[in-house]
């Protein structure tokens, strides 16, 4: 890379642009499927004149080496060098993202803590939980619904094959290495003031969902409900999987955890929120003032849903066998929580929330400011976790 610096600056205003294709393999000579071309501004071009051209296009050769030393160490470095830094992320402006939710659904919220841990920018679509008028276009009509405008509308359902989805997204091999390489080109560009520029492609979003195929199954009461494949797995190769998950034992932990929380925790939030008529009186009192209501619409819903929730709720403890104080599942959920994390480590994913982490968190913060979520951090250990990872959420919000 010495020798490649010093002919930068013995090629004046010569401005290289670098596009590279994903099979790149580095040999003596230009790798094969690397397109590069150069152009100077000194008029008349480097063939312009045969004795300024011939050292020209020997400091292009050996910048054009010190361009392919950088692939290598891109390749070798990439993984454990930036995934250390920051958590990956999207190109500005590469997708835009609308969420389509109720705000108190925990489903939803967990997806909310997924996209603002991992900085990326989306708008909010709150839907009328009576008419959905506002998710019409679509044949699936629960929420959330995710779309994504990568060159045309693609429509993702289900919390964690969105989760699963965007996931695989940031991690596959482009997405990392890209996030590298423009870390690289940022230093090339400020050290010898030329723009300097590497396009890797990556997985497409189309592809990644296609590896979430949805089917129509019977639930336990004979309903017709869609489930969806393979949605805890993440779509990466071995390299992308070793990088992320360098202990083996870690990617089936979180895989796991996440399976619990929508198997296993959400199932407890409504019958401790509707616990009592005052509880559930409350938590229809948040539900209106937090979602999309009309003034009719919303006296009926906190009254007659409190009501009509309050009786639901003890039908859901009855089938998922609660006990009769539905608050000592959600200590014991809270606390088999805690105990998985273990006293050594402040996340399950380490020094960083990993996918478990976020759902959690995602499905517990919908109980906040209700009597049920003061209930659990007074008489659990979970409250030095659920706020290191609101603290998380909130730096990766503020530095993205």
């Amino acid at each position: 890379m010495a020798a490649g610096g010093g002919c930068w600056r013995g090629l004046g205003r010569l401005t290289w642009l670098w596009r590279c294709r994903p099979s790149l393999a580095i040999a003596q000579g230009p790798p094969r499927g690397v397109r590069c071309r150069f152009s100077s501004g000194v008029k008349g071009g480097v063939e312009g004149r045969a004795a300024k051209g011939r050292p020209l296009l020997w400091g292009a050769a050996f910048a054009l080496g010190g361009t392919f030393g950088l692939y290598q160490t891109l390749q070798h470095r990439s993984r454990a060098h930036l995934a250390e830094q920051q958590v990956a992320k999207l190109p500005e402006g590469s997708l835009q993202l609308t969420l389509y939710q109720y705000k108190t659904c925990p489903f939803c919220s967990k997806v909310r803590a997924f996209l603002d841990y991992h900085g990326l920018p989306y708008e909010i679509v709150e839907v009328n939980p009576i008419m959905r008028k506002e998710i019409k276009f679509s044949s699936y009509r629960k929420v959330p619904i995710l779309l994504a405008n990568a060159g045309g509308d693609l429509q993702m359902n289900d919390s964690s094959v969105i989760i699963s989805t965007l996931k695989t997204y940031l991690i596959s091999s482009g997405s990392v290495l890209q996030l590298f390489a423009d870390h690289q080109c940022g230093l090339l560009q400020s050290r010898f003031n030329l723009p300097f520029s590497v396009d890797l492609p990556r997985k497409s979003l189309d592809e990644i969902v296609s590896y979430y195929p949805s089917m129509k199954a019977l639930n336990e009461q004979g309903k017709e409900v869609t489930e969806f494949c393979n949605k805890y797995w993440l779509m990466l190769d071995e390299k992308e999987t070793t990088h992320l998950y360098p202990i083996k034992a870690a990617r089936t932990e979180e895989m796991k955890w996440r399976k619990w929380v929508d198997d296993w925790l959400v199932h407890l939030i409504s019958p401790n929120v509707y616990r009592t008529p005052g509880e559930a009186l409350a938590s229809f009192d948040y539900i209106v003032r937090e979602g999309k209501f009309g003034a009719l619409e919303g006296i009926f819903a906190k009254y007659l849903g409190a009501v009509a929730m309050f009786f639901i709720g003890k039908r859901l403890k009855s089938r998922h066998h609660l006990q009769d104080d539905v608050r000592e599942d959600l200590y014991k959920a809270a606390n088999d929580w805690v105990k998985a994390i273990g006293k050594h480590r402040m996340f399950m994913g380490g020094t960083e929330p990993n996918l478990a982490d976020l759902a959690v968190y995602g499905v517990l913060r919908v109980m906040e400011g209700l009597e049920a979520f003061d209930d659990m951090m007074t008489h659990t250990k979970i409250q030095p976790w659920y706020r290191h990872v609101e603290a998380a959420i909130g730096h990766a919000r503020v530095a993205n």
